[in-house]
């Protein structure tokens, strides 16, 4: 029986040897071999793989992070070399770069060759934090406020620091800083945790300090903006004001507000809100009315749209940008921290005769002394 097995199985090996060149593999052997060979790049997104697991990772702030973008999808934010590790609260262009401030009074300078440290503790050589900044039209003077009354302004083509804290006795926390008009022109208003604005006018280059006003009933306001025709302001009960150009203040929303709001961006044509549990809110002057918008997780901690577009941009806590990638679709982009961002400057997209030149990149700041960059293409920053 056994030799009749050996002959059986010398016979099929020499047959198989004859007519083995005549068979042409299948596709589906070709395919078969090539993904033991070499896996697909998805392979990597697959649960048998134990060090990339398609399982969400909790972020810092209680999200779910899940494994890395392809490189189709990598981030174009990336995280510039910061001189400190101080909280960063607010940041702006000015005319000569971006500027930001924070925590102890830092205010930092980005030049030509990275961000530097201009002044390590802010008006009257305090460590009081600085948590607003805001620029003249012409990007020349610096305003910034803060802890304890702290108040000033640095003159970017002098180098000047001038110190006005606790104007009227007013010692208690600013929360947000507007300013309109060039430099020794300008306007501003300054609101604090008592949800009190200040305003001030600069006549014969000194600030001359108005009334103080509660728009609200005394809620904190965290966020100011100047508007192409006038203030805007927002409380944290969810009332949004404008004051006019007869510097009358008057509540315009928002109706039902659901969440805090922390930020306030006005345009032309358009005002945007950004709040907790990642809503917005966009508000038409024009018919007075106010749509809830859901860009996403996290409180919005700042919310901008760039001069001469339609790019919308909102950074929130958990080191999360969302952008509109239209006009209410909005979609989270890559960041290489989880740390909280809390505010936003994006490139200036034109130059003027005023001192401000084209400057073709995004910045945001938040804690730790984060700053993340995005550098646009000079021709989309262009007239």
């Amino acid at each position: 029986m056994i030799d009749r097995l050996d002959d059986s199985l010398s016979d099929a090996i020499e047959w198989l040897t004859e007519i083995g060149p005549e068979i042409e593999p299948s596709a589906d052997s070709e395919s078969d071999s090539d993904s033991e060979s070499e896996p697909e790049s998805e392979a990597a997104d697959s649960p048998s793989n134990s060090e990339s697991q398609d399982e969400a990772v909790p972020r810092s702030d209680g999200g779910r992070e899940t494994d890395p973008p392809s490189a189709e999808t990598a981030a174009d934010w990336e995280e510039a070399d910061s001189p400190t590790s101080r909280t960063l609260h607010g940041v702006i262009h000015g005319a000569d770069g971006a500027y930001a401030c924070g925590e102890g009074g830092i205010l930092l300078h980005r030049r030509d060759d990275g961000w530097q440290t201009l002044i390590e503790r802010g008006p009257g050589v305090a460590d009081n934090t600085l948590r607003t900044i805001d620029a003249t039209a012409d990007g020349c003077r610096l305003w910034f406020a803060g802890d304890s009354g702290a108040l000033g302004y640095y003159d970017v083509a002098d180098g000047y620091l001038s110190d006005y804290s606790a104007p009227g006795e007013k010692t208690s926390t600013w929360e947000g800083i507007a300013v309109s008009g060039p430099t020794g022109e300008e306007r501003i208003r300054i609101a604090n945790g008592s949800g009190e604005v200040l305003d001030c006018t600069v006549e014969d280059g000194c600030p001359v300090w108005g009334d103080v006003v509660e728009p609200g009933g005394g809620s904190t306001i965290p966020g100011l903006t100047a508007g192409p025709d006038g203030f805007y302001a927002i409380d944290t009960s969810g009332g949004a004001y404008y004051e006019d150009a007869n510097g009358e203040w008057e509540r315009i929303g928002v109706r039902n507000a659901e969440v805090d709001f922390y930020d306030i961006w006005a345009g032309d044509e358009t005002v945007f809100v950004a709040g907790a549990d990642g809503i917005a809110y966009r508000y038409d002057p024009h018919c007075e009315n106010w749509t809830p918008i859901n860009v996403g997780q996290g409180a919005l901690q700042s919310i901008q749209v760039a001069e001469g577009s339609d790019t919308a941009v909102a950074v929130a806590t958990g080191g999360r940008v969302y952008e509109r990638i239209e006009s209410i679709r909005w979609k989270e982009r890559d960041t290489p921290t989880e740390q909280s961002l809390l505010d936003l400057a994006l490139a200036r997209r034109r130059s003027d005769d005023e001192g401000l030149a084209t400057v073709p990149v995004d910045i945001a700041v938040g804690a730790g002394g984060t700053v993340l960059e995005r550098q646009r293409d000079r021709s989309d920053t262009s007239n």
